[in-house]
């Protein structure tokens, strides 16, 4: 929702004149360089925004298409900054997860090996998980206790 023409400043006139001629070409610039029009319409937006804030207190620029393109690039700049970090970041707590992995005992072989004891062996058969607990005490009971 907008204010209504009366309410609006001249400087507010002027910064919507100035968007709605240098939008289309703004974002088209923006769209060569990262590749992604929903990127490049929030970067356009963004200098809209820094326009906003910044035009009323120290005027409009004397060429404002350049000031909003600087300003997107700059913003665009900080993206990819941002992205790269957060890549390295993923890529950091890959390696992490991926040595904890490593670290973690793998019981399925573990179950495999030779425990050494037939008797123990058959404990660890009677009471696998799938086994319902009932069926495990009895099974226990029956092998073990005779």
């Amino acid at each position: 929702m907008t204010a209504p023409d009366s309410q609006r400043t001249p400087i507010h006139k002027t910064i919507d004149a100035v968007w709605r001629i240098e939008s289309p070409r703004l974002i088209a610039g923006l769209m060569r360089i990262v590749r992604d029009v929903g990127i490049a319409e929030d970067l356009a937006q963004d200098a809209l925004v820094a326009a906003l804030e910044q035009w009323p207190k120290s005027g409009v620029p004397d060429n404002p298409g350049a000031w909003l393109m600087a300003a997107a690039k700059h913003r665009a700049m900080d993206h990819f900054r941002r992205n790269t970090r957060l890549e390295r970041k993923h890529a950091e707590l890959g390696r992490e997860l991926s040595a904890k992995e490593m670290a973690v005992p793998d019981l399925n072989s573990a179950l495999d090996d030779n425990v050494g004891d037939d008797l123990l062996r058959l404990l660890f058969i009677s009471c696998h998980p799938v086994v319902s607990t009932e069926a495990q005490v009895a099974l226990t009971l029956r092998l073990l206790g005779g």
